[in-house]
């Protein structure tokens, strides 16, 4: 199950525990938590992938919270700006396979109880009808901050927003009225709620649509600027879709729920925060927050109070007007920005800044740089620096002079000269840093560039060989071989394919070990650099190749691949030039490649009108160990009854020309794109390119056979008795998917040898350099370089 958290809300309800670039989804709740790391953790035992959608200006924030989580799949969409609930779902389920169940949470929730996994168990049982679920909550009393559901059994029946008592007079909106809370938790299948926007809203899905489409997710953080989603309907999920269906479900929930709207609502949490430090004495009804370690808060004889006290500033407010802090901050802003705005923490891309003195001409602040960051190179006009590590060994440049500073060790950092703090292990490095001048505000900082330094992660000594786990999709003609043969762990209900090797936005599959651990491919690929890729793909934009299992139970879609300039031109996308190694057919089963006869254009969109393309199309039989290569402009489609391995550019660029009126599950019949396949097809009698499947060697300890030879890249099988050498160079990485056997597969460098166990469809990259791969064991094994 995908888990959506929605996290972009501001921060002026709960000041000053929270702030505008510090809400208050981000601050502590309990045990050193923060309310997004606690609804993480509260979801975890259910999801095996993390959707945070927030706003721009909080990724530091998100990401700094989430490296708490050790090898944590997740993913951060920024917002440019916000558009509600209904645009944020919408673009946080369209990067979700159909068939996948989804979970959207709110990450300003307070839950407590041990039945939450009850209900979401629950609800998830109830979506597999193809129903949207939402959670609601018995409403303990009346509030005018939160929003209703009205049910008749588990079928809502009505969506109330917030409602303003003062001017009401009949209804109480109660729990015997059949009226919950609505606590926002939704659980659906992906394709449920694409399929319910797209007939109820089609502006909204349309508009999410192009805009996933227009941003590159090839990283883990996904920005939608102001310009991409400009055009997105604004409003709530309920507004927008659900007061337009007819049959959304309810689950009531089994465990106390509360919505954090102001200070009132904190009540559990000022039982763990610093209460050592507070002392009430005749107090009624009282609460009191303090944030601040070295102070002592004492109330005396007070009564509906609620103190919130920080280490810069000071709440005092009656319960009652608790909630009237956002017009007080409008009211003074212009004065009080700096105390409205700023947290003591603010996060970095390498790590936080933790403010401890502040006055005229000094300040001090304590810094902590992640494992495997640095800063960016940089300097000062107005101050000088002084740092003193006191946990860790941080790597420090000061000028020309590079160095590692341990704990306790000090440097000093002249005005004007170039500075920057790394850290090359795999603990938190702390430095105490003394600022001293006429101006300490961020504003004193001009950014040093180097061609080298792309990102803020320390470039490491490259992992000679890392193994990959892959992403998967559910197509409907696909089968269960990959998890029932190949043990591939996956929950859908069936498993089309799994891209082993894919830097690619629409599958991205992730390294399985080394400190790299849980990192998506493309991420992993921007840290080692392109050195490591090798020189045929530096002048390269993207990785070049993208290689997959595709299991079809079913007759896949007659479908057609534009070439490069095409696809370049009209999806922004390479074309796809493509090879396929049949691992497993069963009898009968078939490939259709190409035309068995030239016909026209004219020919082809007759037939595919009248159900006859496949008349004129190619038919191979094939067999285990069958070979073929699709070139772009070739028809083809996969047959019923076989496993491939498919060896392709780095594209997704697919155009289907026919599916023999299929529908899925919706009853939808599936998209066309006719014109465009008739754009780019090659209407000629297919020709086998015999140039393929030459035996290069063939001794008692292996065979070596090239299947394929091509610009794009080349693969070799090897066929592995007892043990092969493979030698790698700097012209390219290597790719090694294995297809059957066991055994180890090991680099040899200068470093040493790095070895790992293989077994059937295990996947492995190879970086670019002078070394040797070693396969020892007995198996089969398709290695693919440009």
């Amino acid at each position: 199950m995908k888990c959506i958290i929605l996290a972009g809300g501001s921060g002026d309800a709960l000041w000053p525990l929270s702030r505008r670039k510090f809400p208050k989804q981000f601050m502590n709740v309990k045990e050193g938590r923060s309310i997004l790391q606690e609804t993480v953790v509260r979801n975890m035992p259910f999801c095996d992938e993390f959707l945070i959608i927030t706003n721009e200006n909080y990724k530091h924030i998100v990401n700094g919270q989430l490296k708490a989580f050790q090898s944590l799949k997740y993913r951060v969409l920024l917002e440019g700006v916000a558009h509600g609930t209904a645009a944020a779902i919408m673009l946080g389920t369209l990067f979700c396979n159909q068939t996948e169940t989804v979970l959207v949470v709110n990450s300003d929730n307070l839950i407590d109880g041990d039945n939450y996994k009850d209900t979401i168990i629950k609800a998830k049982e109830l979506s597999k009808t193809s129903n949207i679920v939402t959670v609601g909550s018995k409403p303990l009393y009346r509030t005018s901050t939160l929003g209703y559901i009205k049910r008749k059994g588990d079928v809502v029946t009505q969506y109330i927003s917030k409602v303003n008592f003062d001017n009401m007079q009949s209804k109480d909106f109660t729990y015997e009225e059949g009226y919950l809370w609505n606590t926002g938790i939704l659980v659906f299948s992906a394709g449920a709620m694409v399929n319910l926007v797209s007939k109820v809203c089609p502006e909204l899905y349309k508009k999410c649509k192009q805009a996933k489409r227009k941003v590159p997710a090839i990283r883990r953080t996904i920005k939608f600027n102001e310009s991409v989603m400009k055009d997105i309907p604004t409003g709530s999920i309920e507004t927008l879709v659900f007061e337009q269906a007819d049959n959304i479900k309810v689950v009531e929930s089994a465990f106390r729920w509360k919505d954090v709207g102001s200070a009132n609502d904190l009540e559990n949490i000022a039982q763990t925060h610093n209460q050592e430090f507070v002392i009430k004495k005749d107090c009624n009804n009282v609460t009191v927050i303090n944030e601040a370690e070295r102070k002592l808060v004492v109330a005396n004889d007070l009564k509906d109070i609620v103190v919130v006290n920080t280490d810069d500033a000071l709440l005092i407010s009656s319960k009652r007007s608790a909630d009237s802090i956002k017009d007080i901050i409008k009211d003074n802003n212009d004065t009080y920005e700096m105390y409205f705005d700023h947290n003591r923490i603010s996060y970095k891309e390498w790590g936080t800044h933790e403010l401890i003195s502040y006055n005229d001409g000094y300040k001090v602040r304590k810094v902590t740089i992640y494992p495997g960051y640095q800063m960016n190179l940089h300097k000062h006009e107005l101050r000088t620096e002084h740092w003193s590590v006191v946990e860790g060994v941080a790597t420090i440049t000061v000028g020309e002079d590079t160095r590692d500073y341990n704990r306790f060790e000090s440097v000093d950092v002249p005005i004007g000269v170039m500075h920057k703090a790394a850290n090359r292990t795999d603990k938190n490095v702390v430095i105490i840093e003394i600022g001293i001048g006429e101006n300490l505000i961020d504003d004193d900082f001009v950014k040093i560039y180097q061609s080298c330094e792309e990102n803020n992660n320390v470039v490491a000594a490259v992992e000679p060989i890392v193994k990959l786990d892959p992403a998967f999709k559910d197509n409907l003609w696909g089968g269960t071989k990959l998890r029932d043969v190949y043990g591939k762990k996956c929950d859908y209900d069936i498993i089309a394919e799994s891209w082993e090797l894919s830097a690619h936005p629409d599958g991205l599959s992730r390294i399985a070990t080394g400190k790299y651990k849980g990192r998506l491919f493309n991420d992993y690929l921007s840290i080692i650099g392109k050195e490591a890729l090798g020189w045929k793909c530096q002048a390269q934009d993207r990785f070049p190749i993208l290689i997959k299992f595709i299991d079809a139970k079913k007759d896949l879609s007659i479908q057609i691949h534009p070439d490069d300039e095409y696809a370049l031109e009209k999806e922004n996308e390479y074309g796809k030039n493509e090879m396929w190694y049949v691992i497993d057919a069963e009898p009968g089963a078939f490939l259709y490649c190409g035309l068995k006869r030239d016909a026209t254009k004219e020919e082809i969109k007759e037939r595919i009108k009248n159900n006859t393309i496949t008349e004129i199309l190619n038919r191979i039989d094939v067999k285990p160990g069958d070979v073929v290569m699709v070139k772009a402009g070739t028809i083809h489609a996969i047959g019923a009854g076989i496993l491939i391995a498919e060896i392709q550019q780095n594209s997704n660029c697919t155009y289907r020309m026919y599916d023999y009126d299929r529908r899925d599950k919706f009853g939808n019949l599936r998209e066309l794109h006719i014109d465009k396949s008739l754009d780019v097809v090659v209407p000629e009698k297919y020709v086998k390119d015999n140039k393929n499947e030459i035996v290069i060697t063939r001794n008692e300890h292996y065979l070596e056979e090239r299947l394929v030879q091509c610009k794009y890249f080349e693969v070799t099988k090897y066929e592995v008795n007892d043990e092969v050498r493979i030698p790698v160079d700097e012209a390219s990485f290597m790719s090694a998917l294995f297809i059957e056997g066991n055994g180890s597969i090991a680099v040899s460098d200068e470093n040493g040898e790095t070895t790992m166990d293989f077994k059937p469809a295990d996947s492995f990259f190879v970086s670019a350099g002078k070394k040797e791969i070693i396969i020892r064991g007995k198996g089969t094994c398709l290695i693919t370089h440009v």
